[in-house]
């Protein structure tokens, strides 16, 4: 068995929910394959609560997002499903609080208007991939009934780990081990009690304590958290080795963390983890070798492309394994292009990328990976791909 199609999508994240809409708006026969049941990826799977990325960094509040299209839609559509979640300023950037189910239903809706157009595979896995003459000329993907091809013209890898970027043979970056950024891991809890403002600086604080005293392991020294609107949750995000990167283990540094605060915090007393995310979530990974890498030098410089496609103004954000959290910010009000060039494979012909696994340096990758860019890249390398179908 066998499908064609002019475009095919591999990912329905934020990258790739919007990659696939913006090709079938254009008119490209759209197929796009999900390993899930819904949209979003991990902006879903790992209890993400802000959208970070989406606007310049001003002294003044933003209005709008810096990019325009599809992800104006998006932020329209929240605003209208949720008016009390108003756009925040952490420390020297800005992000857009959401709600994961308004989210998902309005990826759903986004595709549903599509539909003329655009194929949806959940619960659909790319397994291989056939290449002739530097270009991908099938996609082997298994449902629950089997394996079938997709035949397409090109293909958009959106899928986080550079499921397609691999199995394709395309040339790729990926950082040792011991070089590589933390992972993170996400968790809920609820029962909080007489919550104050200072909770998000007091928790690093006990922790860091905790780490001197030898009570718990460097990476967790790292832990962050959130207080979740005006309620009795918050969340926690802990840092993950490369080498503990299984979910049982975060399950386990969760519970060292909160047992511990509990004792210390007064705050965490009688709270409980209320959820946890379904998977540790890589802050970088496979990077695709394309026809321009963005370096750390082109991101704080705010350098602009005649290709440039993309607007961004987030900070360089590394997570170090021995020092944590690294920032380098852009000047005020000004940002950096992301060129047409970073989405395209140097190698394969009909390969293109969005998301985490776009051409750039690992520091690069800092500033890039963040959500609200993300959908940014995946709006304009669908039309990248739609260009190339009809060229």
């Amino acid at each position: 068995m066998k499908r064609e199609c002019q475009v095919l999508v591999v990912g329905s994240g934020v990258a790739g929910t919007i990659a696939a809409v913006a090709a079938a708006r254009k008119g490209a026969h759209t197929i796009l394959v999900e390993r899930n049941n819904f949209p979003g990826g991990t902006a879903i799977t790992g209890l993400h609560s802000f959208i970070c990325g989406l606007y310049a960094n001003d002294i003044e509040m933003p209005k709008h997002p810096i990019n325009k299209g599809i992800v104006r839609e998006i932020c329209s559509q929240l605003k209208a499903l949720a008016p009390e979640k108003k756009v925040l300023r952490i420390g020297k950037v800005y992000a857009l609080p959401y709600s994961r189910q308004d989210l998902v239903s309005v990826f759903r809706s986004l595709i549903k208007n599509e539909k003329q157009h655009l194929e949806v595979l959940y619960n659909t896995l790319a397994v291989s991939v056939r290449t002739k003459h530097n270009t991908i000329t099938s996609v082997s993907v298994r449902r629950t009934k089997g394996v079938f091809n997709i035949i397409p013209r090109a293909v958009i890898d959106c899928s986080g780990h550079g499921a397609i970027i691999q199995l394709s043979g395309a040339k790729y970056q990926v950082s040792v081990p011991k070089q590589r950024q933390l992972a993170g891991y996400t968790f809920r809890v609820k029962g909080l009690k007489d919550r104050d403002n200072m909770a998000a600086v007091k928790v690093p604080y006990y922790l860091a304590q905790a780490y001197f005293e030898k009570k718990i392991p460097l990476h967790l020294k790292f832990t962050t958290f959130i207080p979740v609107d005006n309620t009795d949750e918050g969340l926690f995000k802990i840092s993950i080795p490369p080498a503990r990167d299984s979910v049982q283990r975060a399950k386990e540094d969760a519970l060292v963390v909160h047992r511990y605060l509990c004792k210390v915090m007064p705050l965490f007393k009688d709270s409980y983890i209320s959820d946890t995310s379904s998977e540790v979530l890589d802050r970088e990974g496979t990077r695709l070798c394309g026809e321009y890498t963005l370096s750390a030098n082109d991101v704080i410089n705010a350098r602009k492309f005649p290709d440039g496609t993309v607007k961004n103004s987030w900070s360089i954000e590394l997570w170090d394994q021995e020092k944590g959290p690294q920032y380098r910010y852009l000047n005020p009000g000004d940002y950096y292009e992301i060129p047409a060039r970073c989405l395209r494979s140097a190698e394969i012909s009909n390969l293109f990328c969005a998301g985490r696994c776009i051409s750039v340096s690992q520091e690069a990758l800092g500033s890039t990976r963040v959500m609200g860019t993300c959908m940014s890249l995946g709006e304009q390398v669908g039309l990248e791909a739609v260009k190339m179908v009809n060229g």
